[in-house]
Order: C-alpha cells, then sequence, then structure tokens
C-alpha cells in the first residue's frame, strides 16, 4: 500500500513536471526541480516490482526526455560562453559534459534492457538500469556544479 502511494505521489510530480513547458520557468528553478524529479524517481525504481513495469517505463522515458533537454541545453549555454572561457574551464566543460553523455548512453542501454526484460529477468534489469541512473544523476549534478563554477568565474574575472 506505501509502495502504490510513493508511485502514486511521484507519478503525480513527474505529470505536473512535464505538462507545463519549463521554458515558462526560470532555468534554476527548472534545473532545481529536475534534480528533485530525477532524485525521487531514482528512489522509486529501486521499489517497483514487474507488476509496475508500464509505469516505471513511462517515468523514466519523461525523466529521460528532460535530462536529454537539460543537457542540450547545457551544451548550448558551453557554445555560447566559448570565447569568453578559458582554456581550462572549456576543458573541463567538455569533459564534464562528455562524461555525461557517456553515463546518458549507459543509461539509454539499461532502459532498453529494462524494457525488454521478462518477467524473470525484471529484478536484474531493474537494479542494473537504477544503479546506471545513479551514476547518471551524480555524473549530472556534477556537471551542473562545474559549468556553474565556471560561469561564476568568468563573471568575478577582470
Amino acid at each position: 500500500m506505501v509502495l502504490k502511494h510513493t508511485i502514486g505521489v511521484l507519478f503525480a510530480l513527474v505529470s505536473c513536471a512535464f505538462t507545463a513547458p519549463l521554458q515558462a520557468e526560470s532555468t534554476d528553478s527548472a534545473v532545481e526541480r529536475l534534480r528533485q524529479e530525477s532524485q525521487e524517481l531514482g528512489e522509486a525504481l529501486r521499489e517497483y516490482g514487474v507488476d509496475q513495469k508500464d509505469q516505471a517505463e513511462d517515468s523514466i522515458n519523461r525523466t529521460l526526455t528532460a535530462l536529454d533537454k537539460r543537457i542540450a541545453e547545457l551544451e548550448q549555454e558551453l557554445s555560447e560562453n566559448w570565447d569568453d572561457m578559458s582554456n581550462t574551464a572549456r576543458e573541463r566543460s567538455q569533459d564534464s559534459l562528455a562524461s555525461l553523455r557517456e553515463q546518458r548512453e549507459r543509461v539509454q542501454g539499461w532502459y532498453n534492457e529494462l524494457k525488454a526484460s521478462s518477467a524473470s529477468a525484471w529484478e536484474r534489469a531493474r537494479k542494473g538500469f537504477s544503479d546506471a541512473y545513479e551514476t547518471l544523476s551524480e555524473q549530472w549534478n556534477e556537471t551542473e556544479r562545474d559549468l556553474t563554477l565556471d560561469d561564476y568565474k568568468k563573471s568575478e574575472s577582470i
């Protein structure tokens, strides 16, 4: 019963988040909302059973779509600020985004396996996806932090 309630709350949060366009919000609040929902999805995924496979896939797909959008925004920001950045900041930002894209590809592989899994293989696929998703989430947070720090350094430089 608690699991069903938790999943219901998660779906309500995810549904609300994705019905309003992110452009209408400030970037900071959109990123914070995505970060919170991403964390909640990661926690809920540990609890999903095979009987909630369709719900899990729907939630995962929505969250990954939002993350893909944010990655594209980060890449655009890097491109727009390229000329104002030091070589070190450029290299660190590129490395951070490359690592983020690599983790995203890893999550996609596990997501594909999760979607194709049978009831007997569900637990292994769910755990693999959850672990990969957690790593992606950590890398995304690190990338956001790195790029924000670079923006701060750029604005504070002479």
